[in-house]
């Protein structure tokens, strides 16, 4: 078997480059070139590497971008469907393997199959009766993706992630310097302007700050959530909780992750749904519940100083007009981080759906979270209850 020199494998990039697939693709017929001449200077790429120097990334700002991922996904699967068609005779094949960011160049076994030669030798017709009947048996098995997350990926509508972010004020800080302030009892404007009614001795001092403030749960669950959906070959549009409307909510599939309190309009589907599970004035309430232990009646109160356990309530419910909603509370990062994680691991999808949907995919569950450093090291479920 040959060794391609560096020049071969410069004219194979420019022959796929030049291909109808990748004619109106520039950023994937960028990404391929690059990382061909990676692979001839011999070296080794990370993800934040090809962030940095393809995308132009920050590596201070940019470190939960999915981008790098979906790019390379979309790369390998238009480098899939060159092969099937105008490359289908090729003698060398350029491979990107999945999860890896390195070219390799394989020599192709397969000749004479091109669907050029099947028509010629008059194989095409019967094959494609094959791919038709293999396509609708397909169809009517099971599909890959986990009943829960299914109808995201084959409803044919816009997928919303919620963030849900902080209301803030500008002013003295604790310090004596000046900077953004966070008071978990000041949640939205009409709150602010109750507390300087309050303490007029403030007016003049502080004042509401209008941009988003977000943790760094957002940024776990929007990189759990990005990888999950590129992995389904979905995509979903991020949005800033506070300025959703109903109506922005009710029109999409929705995807909520923040706090429990002081989130109205998430809070309120929430109670549409079920009345065993309420979120108010810094309290879980559960009632009638059956669940693990028999709980019944059962208030939690959700403090917002605790350090190492929250709690968290995570909604997976039908929304209006087809659409769909997954929802994700908790008053600190662990709870939001630990179950988003969860519900995007397939082998913990797949235990928590044999142990307590019954083939159903519509539930409310409360966990117990508890970890360090708002890192999680143990999620417990409290109770489940279908709906």
């Amino acid at each position: 078997m040959s060794v391609l020199s560096d020049e071969s494998k410069r004219s194979l990039v420019d022959k796929i480059i030049s291909s109808s697939v990748f004619k109106n693709a520039p950023t994937s017929s960028g990404l391929l070139r690059y990382l061909v001449e990676a692979h001839i200077g011999k070296r080794s790429l990370k993800e934040g590497i090809i962030d940095i120097e393809f995308f132009n990334g920050r590596p201070d700002i940019d470190k939960s971008n999915p981008r790098v991922r979906v790019n390379i996904y979309n790369l390998r699967k238009k480098l899939g469907d060159y092969y099937v068609t105008e490359g289908a005779d090729d003698s060398v094949r350029l491979v990107i393997e999945k999860g890896q960011y390195d070219v390799t160049f394989q020599h192709s076994r397969k000749k004479g199959w091109s669907p050029v030669a099947l028509k010629r030798n008059g194989i095409l017709p019967y094959l494609l009766v094959v791919v038709l009947g293999a396509m609708l048996l397909v169809d009517v098995l099971p599909a890959h993706q986990p009943p829960i997350w299914k109808p995201f990926f084959r409803n044919d509508q816009q997928t919303n992630l919620y963030i849900g972010d902080a209301f803030g004020v500008t002013g003295k800080t604790i310090t004596q310097g000046y900077g953004w302030t966070r008071d978990y009892q000041i949640n939205s404007l009409e709150e602010y302007y109750e507390l300087v009614e309050r303490k007029p001795e403030l007016k003049g001092q502080i004042e509401p700050v209008d941009f988003n403030y977000s943790t760094r749960m957002a940024e776990h669950a929007t990189h759990s959530l990005a990888r999950y959906f590129t992995e389904a070959n979905a995509e979903f549009e991020i949005r800033y909780a506070s300025r959703a409307s109903y109506a922005d909510i009710k029109s999409v599939n929705a995807i909520y992750v923040g706090r429990l309190n002081n989130q109205e309009k998430f809070t309120e589907m929430l109670h549409k749904h079920t009345s065993k599970v309420r979120i108010a004035n810094g309290k879980l309430m559960l009632k009638n519940i059956e669940g693990l232990g028999g709980l019944g009646d059962t208030t939690i109160f959700t403090a917002t100083n605790a350090t190492y356990t929250d709690h968290a309530v995570v909604a997976r419910m039908p929304g209006l007009n087809g659409t769909e909603q997954f929802y994700f509370f908790s008053n600190h990062d662990i709870g939001v981080m630990a179950t988003v994680e969860y519900f995007t691991n397939p082998d913990s999808i797949a235990s928590f759906t044999n142990r307590y949907l019954n083939d159903g995919h519509y539930f409310v569950a409360v966990f117990r979270a508890n970890g360090r450093e708002r890192v999680n090291f143990e999620l417990t479920p409290i109770c489940v209850t279908l709906l």
